[in-house]
């Protein structure tokens, strides 16, 4: 004689069971981050702390700004946290890369020089926060939700009273360039730059700060907040 309906001990094999559509809407909730560190132990520390958080999720970790950009595309988070002192470049660069890529993702400089001008630079290239490296840890998790949920923690009331610089965005790249690395060979192979372009960049650098020569450019700018 036929049967109908379900054996018994076997669930129905239609639709996702309350378990695991309870996980996939867990996960959906869950703030992606991306940490972009250049010291290793820094970067294990904030991805084993975050991890721990119900609300955080590290989907990768990077130590440069290429690697970076090539996880972001990949793995598509929903915040970057971004070391402001990155190996040969600078999270400014990281952000203006991201915007492009990956637009979505929202892009928080932590930094350890909480200066007027690198405050202004962050809000100009689109930061939606930037944070001191000297905050609690969950200060900066407070941070990143507001970030997620909208919230620019960038005044533009305060950028408008700082000291602008009067370089470019690039100039100063360059500037920023010639303090870590000095010799235009050097900066040229870095930036994807030609050498008679840094000599110009350099040029025009000394030539708005009224400086004599790069060092004294470099102190000018340093003094400002501009780099």
């Amino acid at each position: 004689m036929a049967t109908t309906g379900c054996r018994v001990g076997v669930t129905p094999t239609h639709g996702p069971s309350v378990t695991e559509g309870w996980l996939r809407e867990s996960e959906a909730e869950m703030i992606s981050v991306l940490l972009v560190e250049s010291h290793a132990a820094v970067r294990d520390a904030f991805a084993t702390m975050f991890n721990m958080q119900e609300d955080f999720t590290v989907v990768a970790t990077a130590s440069s700004v290429r690697e970076a950009i090539n996880l972001a595309w990949v793995h598509q988070p929903d915040i970057a946290l971004i070391d402001m002192q990155l190996p040969n470049d600078s999270g400014f660069h990281m952000i203006e890369q991201l915007r492009s890529s990956v637009p979505h993702c929202r892009c928080v400089l932590l930094t350890s020089n909480d200066l007027q001008g690198y405050r202004c630079r962050a809000y100009e290239y689109g930061a939606w926060a930037y944070l001191s490296k000297e905050l609690s840890f969950a200060d900066i998790v407070g941070a990143l939700e507001q970030v997620h949920d909208g919230k620019r923690l960038i005044d533009p009331r305060v950028i408008c009273r700082e000291n602008h610089s009067p370089l470019t965005n690039r100039e100063t790249d360059v500037l920023r360039m010639v303090a870590r690395m000095g010799t235009t060979a050097e900066i040229s192979k870095v930036m994807h730059l030609s050498p008679g372009t840094i000599n110009n960049y350099v040029s025009s650098i000394m030539s708005k700060l009224g400086a004599s020569n790069r060092v004294q450019a470099l102190i000018i700018a340093r003094e400002n907040g501009w780099i």
